[in-house]
């Protein structure tokens, strides 16, 4: 059950910054610290929770992504 606490710190890592932080380096600190707790509470997981916590990531990562070209795009 320490998987659950893991993924709970590592998702809401990645929310705490995408949304408080604008600095670019913060929230780039803050995506890998959410995704050092996500992959803990995937190695600490039974495999069949783990395809949907993996595709989860995989969303949140893209959802990162295209924030962080937004806030690149200046124009």
């Amino acid at each position: 059950m320490n998987y659950f606490i893991c993924w709970a710190l590592g998702f809401g890592t990645l929310w705490v910054g995408l949304k408080l932080f604008d600095d670019e380096v913060i929230l780039i600190v803050s995506i890998f610290v959410g995704l050092g707790f996500i992959l803990a509470g995937l190695i600490a997981a039974p495999p069949p929770l783990q395809i949907p916590i993996e595709i989860a990531s995989v969303i949140a990562l893209f959802n990162v992504c295209m924030q962080c070209i937004q806030r690149g795009d200046r124009s």
